[in-house]
């Protein structure tokens, strides 16, 4: 018996340790709800620039460089975040973040697999207004008509 007692002290004092340094040690959050938290701040936040513009950039570029070197991972989702993102944000009326959001969409997913993507990120660049010139800026978008959104299936 007291065999058995001398194997599990150490066992459990080990255990607390553990424990406790597990509460210091935050596991990070995975790149793709950092971006979700980000994106939702930057909505919330109603602005087409600014700090929470740049970090949903940061938080978008992160999820996309973890996700692109893992082999053979799809990268739809990224792909469909970009699309949305450009259609959220030109239903805002910050057409300078969609046609960025656009833009990056056709550009980092030239593959056969994501055709209707970047066709879809095409159309909707050519529905915004052209940007501003060089030196200018931009009045905020007043909708002419009713706002087209995509059937849940395809966001």
């Amino acid at each position: 018996m007291s065999g058995t007692k001398a194997s599990v002290i150490p066992a459990t004092a080990a255990a607390a340790c553990l424990l406790a340094l597990g509460g210091c040690a935050q596991v990070p959050q995975s790149p793709d709800s950092a971006y979700r938290q980000a994106l939702e701040k930057a909505i919330t936040a109603g602005s087409c620039d600014g700090d929470s513009v740049r970090d949903l950039w940061s938080a978008y570029d992160r999820w996309y460089g973890v996700a692109s070197s893992i082999a053979g991972h799809p990268k739809t989702d990224e792909a469909v975040a970009l699309l949305r993102q450009g259609d959220q944000f030109r239903i805002l009326g910050c057409p300078e973040v969609a046609r960025a959001s656009y833009r990056t969409l056709i550009r980092r997913f030239p593959e056969d697999g994501f055709v209707p993507l970047r066709e879809a990120a095409r159309a909707s660049l050519q529905a915004l207004p052209p940007p501003p010139a060089p030196g200018t800026t931009q009045a905020p978008a007043v909708p002419s008509g009713p706002t087209l959104v995509r059937p849940p299936a395809e966001i």
